[in-house]
Protein backbone atom coordinates (compact mmCIF):
# COMPACT_ATOMS: atom_id res chain seq x y z
CA UNK A 1 0.00 0.00 0.00
CA UNK A 2 1.58 3.32 -1.07
CA UNK A 3 2.36 5.88 1.62
CA UNK A 4 -0.09 8.73 1.98
CA UNK A 5 1.07 12.06 0.67
CA UNK A 6 1.28 14.56 3.52
CA UNK A 7 1.47 18.28 3.88
CA UNK A 8 3.61 20.08 6.41
CA UNK A 9 3.88 23.64 7.58
CA UNK A 10 7.15 25.33 6.56
CA UNK A 11 6.57 28.47 8.62
CA UNK A 12 6.36 27.06 12.15
CA UNK A 13 2.67 27.54 12.96
CA UNK A 14 2.63 23.98 14.21
CA UNK A 15 4.25 20.71 13.23
CA UNK A 16 1.10 19.15 11.77
CA UNK A 17 1.10 16.33 9.24
CA UNK A 18 -2.22 15.33 7.71
CA UNK A 19 -3.39 13.74 4.45
CA UNK A 20 -3.60 16.18 1.55
CA UNK A 21 -6.59 18.44 2.03
CA UNK A 22 -9.75 17.94 0.00
CA UNK A 23 -11.15 20.60 -2.28
CA UNK A 24 -14.25 22.50 -1.29
CA UNK A 25 -17.06 23.58 -3.59
CA UNK A 26 -16.95 27.20 -2.40
CA UNK A 27 -15.49 29.51 0.24
CA UNK A 28 -18.51 29.24 2.53
CA UNK A 29 -18.17 25.45 2.69
CA UNK A 30 -14.44 25.59 3.43
CA UNK A 31 -14.82 28.35 6.03
CA UNK A 32 -17.73 26.64 7.81
CA UNK A 33 -15.78 23.36 7.94
CA UNK A 34 -12.82 25.24 9.42
CA UNK A 35 -15.01 26.95 12.04
CA UNK A 36 -16.41 23.55 13.02
CA UNK A 37 -12.94 22.20 13.74
CA UNK A 38 -12.05 20.48 10.46
CA UNK A 39 -8.25 20.50 10.45
CA UNK A 40 -8.07 19.72 6.75
CA UNK A 41 -10.11 22.85 6.05
CA UNK A 42 -7.64 24.90 8.08
CA UNK A 43 -4.69 23.54 6.08
CA UNK A 44 -6.60 24.14 2.84
CA UNK A 45 -7.14 27.79 3.80
CA UNK A 46 -3.57 28.23 4.98
CA UNK A 47 -2.06 26.74 1.82
CA UNK A 48 -4.46 28.61 -0.46
CA UNK A 49 -3.87 32.09 0.96
CA UNK A 50 -0.50 32.27 2.71
CA UNK A 51 1.48 33.16 -0.41
CA UNK A 52 -0.94 35.79 -1.70
CA UNK A 53 -1.08 37.41 1.74
CA UNK A 54 2.71 37.33 1.95
CA UNK A 55 2.99 39.19 -1.38
CA UNK A 56 0.30 41.62 -0.25
CA UNK A 57 2.31 42.37 2.90
CA UNK A 58 5.07 43.88 0.76
CA UNK A 59 2.66 46.54 -0.46
CA UNK A 60 2.61 47.80 3.13
CA UNK A 61 6.12 47.21 4.47
CA UNK A 62 9.34 45.83 2.99
CA UNK A 63 10.28 43.52 5.86
CA UNK A 64 9.88 39.81 5.13
CA UNK A 65 10.38 38.74 8.75
CA UNK A 66 7.71 41.12 10.02
CA UNK A 67 5.31 39.96 7.31
CA UNK A 68 5.90 36.27 8.04
CA UNK A 69 5.67 36.75 11.81
CA UNK A 70 2.42 38.69 11.46
CA UNK A 71 0.98 36.07 9.12
CA UNK A 72 1.95 33.29 11.49
CA UNK A 73 0.28 35.08 14.41
CA UNK A 74 -2.82 35.70 12.29
CA UNK A 75 -3.28 32.04 11.39
CA UNK A 76 -2.56 30.91 14.95
CA UNK A 77 -5.21 33.28 16.31
CA UNK A 78 -7.72 32.24 13.66
CA UNK A 79 -7.17 28.59 14.51
CA UNK A 80 -7.51 29.15 18.24
CA UNK A 81 -10.61 31.37 17.92
CA UNK A 82 -12.33 29.64 15.02
CA UNK A 83 -15.48 28.74 16.97
CA UNK A 84 -16.07 32.46 17.57
CA UNK A 85 -15.57 33.58 13.96
CA UNK A 86 -18.43 34.74 11.78
CA UNK A 87 -19.35 33.30 8.41
CA UNK A 88 -17.98 34.58 5.11
CA UNK A 89 -18.47 33.89 1.43
CA UNK A 90 -15.02 35.29 0.54
CA UNK A 91 -12.14 33.88 2.57
CA UNK A 92 -9.60 35.99 0.69
CA UNK A 93 -11.39 39.22 1.49
CA UNK A 94 -11.82 38.23 5.15
CA UNK A 95 -8.11 37.38 5.46
CA UNK A 96 -6.95 40.50 3.64
CA UNK A 97 -8.98 42.69 5.96
CA UNK A 98 -7.70 40.93 9.09
CA UNK A 99 -4.10 40.84 7.89
CA UNK A 100 -4.02 44.51 6.87
CA UNK A 101 -5.36 45.58 10.26
CA UNK A 102 -2.92 43.36 12.13
CA UNK A 103 0.10 44.32 10.02
CA UNK A 104 -0.60 48.05 10.37
CA UNK A 105 -0.84 47.54 14.12
CA UNK A 106 2.51 45.74 14.21
CA UNK A 107 4.14 48.38 12.01
CA UNK A 108 2.86 51.16 14.26
CA UNK A 109 4.59 49.55 17.23
CA UNK A 110 7.99 49.75 15.55
CA UNK A 111 9.35 53.25 15.18
CA UNK A 112 11.61 52.19 12.31
CA UNK A 113 8.52 51.50 10.18
CA UNK A 114 6.13 54.26 11.24
CA UNK A 115 6.78 56.39 8.20
CA UNK A 116 6.25 53.47 5.83
CA UNK A 117 2.51 53.43 6.50
CA UNK A 118 2.07 56.41 4.21
CA UNK A 119 3.73 54.93 1.16
CA UNK A 120 3.52 51.71 -0.78
CA UNK A 121 7.07 50.78 -1.88
CA UNK A 122 8.11 52.41 -5.14
CA UNK A 123 8.86 49.04 -6.76
CA UNK A 124 5.25 47.86 -6.33
CA UNK A 125 4.62 46.00 -9.60
CA UNK A 126 2.13 43.90 -11.50
CA UNK A 127 3.74 40.51 -11.07
CA UNK A 128 3.90 37.66 -13.56
CA UNK A 129 1.02 35.65 -12.12
CA UNK A 130 -1.36 38.51 -12.96
CA UNK A 131 -0.12 39.26 -16.48
CA UNK A 132 -2.58 36.80 -18.01
CA UNK A 133 -5.43 38.68 -16.39
CA UNK A 134 -4.15 41.95 -17.82
CA UNK A 135 -3.80 40.46 -21.28
CA UNK A 136 -7.34 39.06 -21.01
CA UNK A 137 -8.45 42.64 -20.45
CA UNK A 138 -6.90 43.47 -23.83
CA UNK A 139 -3.80 45.12 -22.42
CA UNK A 140 -0.94 44.09 -24.66
CA UNK A 141 1.88 42.22 -22.90
CA UNK A 142 4.42 44.67 -24.34
CA UNK A 143 2.77 47.47 -22.37
CA UNK A 144 3.09 45.77 -18.97
CA UNK A 145 6.34 47.62 -18.19
CA UNK A 146 4.83 50.94 -19.25
CA UNK A 147 1.81 50.25 -17.08
CA UNK A 148 4.02 49.44 -14.09
CA UNK A 149 5.91 52.72 -14.53
CA UNK A 150 2.62 54.63 -14.60
CA UNK A 151 1.27 52.87 -11.50
CA UNK A 152 4.35 53.85 -9.51
CA UNK A 153 3.52 57.52 -10.21
CA UNK A 154 0.02 57.25 -8.73
CA UNK A 155 -0.75 58.30 -5.18
CA UNK A 156 -0.63 55.63 -2.47
CA UNK A 157 -4.42 55.37 -2.28
CA UNK A 158 -4.75 55.21 -6.05
CA UNK A 159 -2.17 52.41 -6.23
CA UNK A 160 -3.90 50.62 -3.40
CA UNK A 161 -7.30 50.62 -5.09
CA UNK A 162 -5.76 49.51 -8.39
CA UNK A 163 -4.18 46.60 -6.51
CA UNK A 164 -7.41 45.51 -4.83
CA UNK A 165 -9.45 45.77 -8.01
CA UNK A 166 -7.11 44.49 -10.72
CA UNK A 167 -4.80 42.25 -8.69
CA UNK A 168 -7.28 40.68 -6.30
CA UNK A 169 -10.65 41.19 -7.97
CA UNK A 170 -12.40 42.78 -4.98
CA UNK A 171 -15.66 44.60 -5.67
CA UNK A 172 -16.38 48.18 -4.63
CA UNK A 173 -18.16 47.21 -1.41
CA UNK A 174 -15.18 45.07 -0.35
CA UNK A 175 -12.72 47.79 -1.36
CA UNK A 176 -14.68 50.34 0.64
CA UNK A 177 -14.42 48.15 3.72
CA UNK A 178 -10.77 47.17 3.41
CA UNK A 179 -9.70 50.76 2.66
CA UNK A 180 -12.07 52.14 5.32
CA UNK A 181 -13.75 54.52 2.89
CA UNK A 182 -17.01 56.28 3.72
CA UNK A 183 -19.12 54.26 1.27
CA UNK A 184 -18.82 52.24 -1.92
CA UNK A 185 -19.40 55.39 -3.99
CA UNK A 186 -16.20 56.76 -2.48
CA UNK A 187 -14.46 53.64 -3.77
CA UNK A 188 -15.94 54.20 -7.22
CA UNK A 189 -14.80 57.84 -7.20
CA UNK A 190 -11.28 56.89 -6.14
CA UNK A 191 -11.10 54.25 -8.86
CA UNK A 192 -12.33 56.76 -11.44
CA UNK A 193 -9.57 59.19 -10.44
CA UNK A 194 -6.94 56.44 -10.48
CA UNK A 195 -7.96 55.26 -13.96
CA UNK A 196 -8.13 58.85 -15.23
CA UNK A 197 -4.62 59.50 -13.93
CA UNK A 198 -3.34 56.25 -15.47
CA UNK A 199 -4.75 57.25 -18.84
CA UNK A 200 -2.88 60.55 -18.66
CA UNK A 201 0.36 58.73 -17.81
CA UNK A 202 0.10 56.06 -20.51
Amino acid sequence: MPAKKVTSNPYGIEDFRLPVTPTFSNDSEAWDAFRQGNESAFIFIYQSYFDVLYVYGFSIVSDSNLIKDTLQDLFIDLRERRQYLGSTDSIKFYLFKCFKRRLYKEVSKRSAFKDSLDSIPADFQFILSYEAQLIDRQIDADKISQLNDAIVKLSRRQREIIYYSFFEGFNYVQIQEIMELENHQSARNLMYKAIKELRKLL
